[in-house]
């Protein structure tokens, strides 16, 4: 679920004004400024994740990347930083989704273009994500 995340964001970005003046790596950062956070450009970002636009769910079998590099809604700790304070509860649904899709339905997934457009937020894949022969099975 998490290389979902970090392979499809939500959002492409997110943005934010500067609570108060900073220097940061030689750049000033004045309040109120607006700024500019790119989600999809740092997950997939070759210097933070090897083979970044590859899937691959094992990724994070075994590896707990730090909140600066995996920010899916935003970086760091939600209490303190720029980051969702509802990602839990977009984790929790996800992982319901997940159970439902993998143990209470039966499917097939044709072949198609799962390519992002960043025309509309959400972001969603160009075929949104297509399933056919859907059946219930309990």
């Amino acid at each position: 679920m998490q290389e979902v995340r970090r392979f499809y964001p939500f959002f492409p970005a997110v943005s934010a004004r500067v609570r108060e003046d900073f220097l940061w790596e030689g750049y000033a950062f004045h309040r109120g400024t607006p700024v500019l956070l790119d989600l999809y450009g740092t997950n997939h970002d070759s210097l933070l994740w090897e083979d970044a636009d590859d899937f691959k769910p094992e990724r994070f079998r075994s590896n707990s990347p730090s909140p600066y590099c995996f920010i899916p809604q935003g970086p760091g700790d939600p209490h303190v930083n720029h980051r969702c304070p509802g990602e839990g509860v977009a984790v929790a649904l996800m992982s319901v989704a997940a159970r439902f899709l993998a143990r209470t339905l039966q499917y097939e997934v044709p072949e198609q273009d799962l390519s992002i457009t960043w025309d509309r937020l959400p972001a969603l894949p160009r075929s949104h994500f297509v399933m056919r022969n859907v059946r219930i099975t309990m």
